[in-house]
């Protein structure tokens, strides 16, 4: 053979060797990126449950609000209504 057609096969072989060294690169950054997409996918998952497990909890957490605040206001006027009977048996015991 002569240096010629040497240098064009040996040119051919490092093409091909590059080409091959290319598609492999590829291959590889599919596999990863198809990884990286499957971590994200779970990822949103996880963060879109976590999120209704934080409005779930708001709810009860406005429900126990509402009622403490209902518990509040009953018990305030059970206290005006038994200060108020106090007073009259006071004014009561006074006046006999």
């Amino acid at each position: 053979m002569g240096v010629r057609k040497e240098g064009i096969i040996k040119d051919s072989m490092i093409k091909r060797d590059l080409q091959n060294f290319k598609e492999e690169i590829i291959h590889q950054f599919h596999l990863i990126s198809e990884g990286l997409i499957d971590q994200i996918k779970l990822l949103t998952e996880g963060h879109s449950g976590m999120i209704q497990r934080l409005d779930r909890i708001e709810t009860r957490l406005d429900h126990l609000e509402k009622e403490n605040e209902r518990q509040h206001l009953e018990t305030r006027a059970l206290v005006k209504i038994s200060f108020s009977e106090l007073d009259k048996r006071l004014s009561n015991l006074r006046k006999g």
